[in-house]
This record gives C-alpha cells, structure tokens and sequence, in this order.
C-alpha cells in the first residue's frame, strides 16, 4: 500500500455519514483505510462494516472496535501498528473532504526531504471561514492563523508552521518509523502538537499547502476533552515551551506591508495606533516590533483596551465614541481577531470619507482595511 488513512471515530452517525461518503469519493488506489470505532456504538460499527465490503478496488478498509471510548491517541496507536503505507495521513470523522487532496498532500510531502509533515486548511461549514491554516504563536499563545478569513485572503504558496491539528494531517512514514507513535499521556488534546513537536526536534518540518482545503464541523472532540484541556496545556508547555518560536508576528508584518503597498496614495497621512487588543503582552509585543519594523511610523498610538468588557463585539460608539470618526489620520486598529468589529455599521458609516485607509490588524495574522468589513459579511465569526 501506498497510503495509509487512519480515522478515530466517536461520532454521530449523521455526521459520520457525510464524512465517509466524501472520503470514498475521493480516495484514490493502493490506500489503506483504518476506522478506529472509539464507542461510537453498534449503529456505527454496522456503517463502517457496510463501507468495507463495498469499497471499490485496490482500497481496504479495517475497523477497529473499542466499546467505550479510550482517546484519540490510543486509537491513533492501535492504527500506527497496522499501517502499511509510504504516506500516513490522519483525518478527523466530521471532515468533508474535496478531490485530490491525497495526491496533493503526498505531491507537496515529496517537493522537499525536510518536509515530514503538512496539513491543509480547514473551513467552518457554516460560513466557509477559515478555522485553521496552521497555528502560529506569539509570546505565550498559539493561534489558528487567519482565523475567519476568507479563503481568498491566506497565502497562495506551501509555507511553514510549528504545528497543525491532525483534523487533516499528513506525514511520511520515516517519521513514524523515528519518533514512534503519541504520548498517550495527553488525553484528547495537544497529543497531535506534542508529536510534530518531537518530529520537528528529529529534524522535520511541518507545511501547509493553501490548496487542500476541507470543511469541518467540529461536532464531536471525544470524551472528557474540556475537563483535560489544562492538564494537556500545562503538559505541552512544561515540555516544549523553551523550543516554540513567536512566528506570528512574520506572518502579521508581511501582511501589512502587502496593504501598504496598495495605499502608497495615503502614505503621506499621518497613522494612529488604536489599541483593542486584550492579550496586552502580545499587543505591546506588536507595537514594540511594529517601531523596530519602520514599515508603518505612527504618529501616535492611543490605548483603549479598558474602555470594553471581555468577548464578543467591541462597539467602536461605546469605546471611541465621536472621537477620531472626522479625523483625516490613517486610523491602525489592533484588535485580537477583527471580527470583534463586525458590528460597527454605523461607526464606519460615519467615517466613510476615510474608511477605505484605515487598517485592521489582529493577533492571529489577519491585516485588511475598514471598508471591507463595511461592505460585505464575513465568512466566520467564531473566536477560538
């Protein structure tokens, strides 16, 4: 076998139903399909038995039976030792996959031999926003890159990233062969950081191509996840926190200087800084590299951050009120994921003279200008 797809499965059947069926759309020949039924049930079991004896040629299904449920890294383990593939790819059970993402991921796995490991961009099904393109860090936090951005606005080229989720994950198998299987020690979260972590310490680097997309539902994480969720955390960080790298802030700045290029026709303008970011030690990161940067000198940078309550929109008449709405300065916002200003029609409506100038920048590599969030409705909304 050339490939090699393991699935944990603790899932409705409905929304297992979908994921399958796009699946053996897609699938291509000499591929290895393991399903790790993780207590999922007997309605479960019986779809999954039913797929196995009706997938096409040069495909095989194996299934996997736990009756309760033991986690996504036990799972992932009992189908590490029975894969036989060149490719080792992982994909969650709530995924909707499009063609060719499985010669796409092994084409772009092949382009380099540093290359161990690529995942692809996950879309909310909802709106078509994305929900990951990788995650990027800054001083203490990691963040799915270009969070609720539309599609259209992510890189057009592979690039590089600490970590993706293993929703859509692909890997060599020397990798395997090299570090061996997850810590089970991580229950149902950071198993897959911890293991592109001791991947990328052997020597592998980890991508995303911009072309693999996929939607995702996010409809079952398995059990006991949010009850675990700081024990995982603090583990993950205990280990490896000396080794992440702050690699938000290329993926910020370069954005930046792409918006402005096309508005060297306000360049003259003089630029203030709105600060509405509530994670201060990243905001006060960004505005320190931002001087050191030179690529935007601002005239002045003006801190609202306690003028609001945490989450949610952040109600620019109820933070600026009249101030800065006639004002003929670029206005720079900063703000932890834009979409925290998407209620704001009537701010920006009164600032229409000046709206197409002013930028927004938030902490998860988004950059885009005022008018746009005036003008059309935004494809994701949810902050994680």
């Amino acid at each position: 076998m050339l490939y090699t797809i393991i699935v944990p499965v603790n899932q409705d059947y409905n929304i297992l139903n979908l994921f399958t069926d796009s699946l053996l759309r897609t699938v291509v020949p000499s591929t290895q399909i393991i399903f790790i039924n993780d207590g999922s049930g007997s309605v479960v079991f019986q779809h999954l038995d039913k797929l196995k004896q009706e997938v096409g040629e040069g495909v095989t299904i194996d299934i996997l039976q736990h009756d309760f449920p033991l986690g996504c890294a036990v799972s992932i383990n009992s189908a590490l030792n029975l894969a036989k593939g060149e490719y080792i790819f992982f994909l969650d059970s709530d995924t909707i996959l499009q063609p060719h993402w499985q010669t796409m991921m092994k084409e772009t796995l092949d382009t380099d031999i540093t290359i161990g490991m690529i995942g692809g961009v996950l879309l909310y099904p909802q709106t078509g926003g994305v929900q990951h393109c990788g995650i990027a860090f800054a001083v203490s936090i990691g963040r799915h890159l270009f969070l609720n951005a539309s599609p259209d606005d992510i890189p057009k080229e592979t690039f590089s990233v600490q970590l993706v989720v293993f929703a859509m994950f692909g890997m060599k198998r020397e990798v395997y062969e090299t570090i061996g299987g997850l810590d089970e020690k991580f229950f149902n979260g950071y198993e897959d950081f911890d293991y592109q972590m001791r991947a990328r310490e052997a020597g592998y680097d980890t991508v995303i191509n911009p072309n693999i997309q996929a939607y995702h539902w996010e409809r079952s994480s398995g059990i006991h996840r949010n009850f675990n969720r700081k024990n995982n955390l603090a583990r993950f960080w205990k280990k490896w926190g000396s080794q992440i790298e702050a690699d938000v802030w290329p993926f910020v700045f370069s954005h930046l200087k792409e918006q402005l290029h096309h508005q060297r026709e306000y360049e003259h303008l003089p630029m203030i800084g709105i600060d509405l970011a509530e994670v201060r030690s990243d905001a006060d990161t960004f505005w320190s590299k931002l001087d050191e940067a030179g690529i935007a000198p601002l005239a002045d940078v003006r801190d609202y951050s306690n003028r609001f309550n945490s989450n949610g929109a952040i109600w620019l008449p109820q933070v600026l009120g009249k101030e800065l709405i006639h004002s003929e300065n670029r206005l720079l916002f900063l703000v932890d994921n834009f979409t925290r200003l998407l209620e704001n029609r009537y701010w920006i409506e009164m600032r229409h003279a000046h709206r197409a100038k002013d930028l927004i920048i938030d902490l998860y590599g988004n950059v885009i200008t005022m008018d746009r969030i005036y003008d059309g409705c935004w494809p994701g909304t949810k902050v994680r």
